[in-house]
């Protein structure tokens, strides 16, 4: 008689557990859900006031072969880097003659696509000055863009590749790109 009563009392037991862990689950536990729903099984970057460290050469590339349509990469202090793009017969400030630039990220799961259609020329989004703050969710994680996937440590591709209006006088081409590396590291 009392291995009738053995499996349904296991199974009332774990039913009642389960519902329990439902309801009852600590805040920190429901920040780590998203995390298991991540591009990778890469740990997200601690939390932190400062952005990710970013580990590489200072972003490299121009514009090459190129007589009209100028661009180069600057590091924004806070929001990883922009680019400043610009084509000069159109004028020398920033945006001028240019119609969109185009920032890919891809690596570790991740592939990440913005175009920015005004300067400045931000890979995070948002048009603030220095491209303002390395975007977070709701759980103070920097994340790729608003709104987009928590930022893990490893090696990243970046492409940038700026459209002119009107095609360059040397190239004939109206859009010049280049690529480089990068690695995110955990603080």
């Amino acid at each position: 008689m009392v291995k009738k009563f053995v499996l349904p009392g296991i199974v009332l037991i774990v039913a009642v557990w389960l519902a329990g862990c439902q309801t009852t689950a600590p805040a920190e536990d429901a920040e780590q859900t998203p995390a298991a729903i991540e591009p990778t099984n890469a740990p997200a970057i601690a939390i932190s006031d400062e952005p990710p460290q970013v580990e590489n050469d200072a972003p490299a590339g121009i514009c090459e072969d190129t007589a009209n349509v100028l661009s180069r990469v600057d590091r924004a202090p806070r929001a990883l880097f922009r680019a400043l793009a610009f084509d000069n017969r159109a004028g020398t400030a920033d945006g001028d003659g240019i119609v969109l630039v185009r920032f890919s990220i891809v690596g570790e799961g991740l592939a990440y696509l913005i175009d920015e259609e005004t300067a400045p020329y931000c890979i995070l989004g948002g048009n603030e000055p220095e491209c303002g703050e390395w975007p977070r969710d709701q759980a103070g994680r920097f994340t790729w863009g608003v709104g987009g996937p928590v930022v893990q440590p490893g090696r990243y591709n970046v492409t940038v590749e700026v459209l002119a209006h009107e095609p360059d006088s040397l190239s004939g081409n109206n859009s010049c790109s280049w690529n480089f590396n990068m690695q995110i590291v955990s603080r």
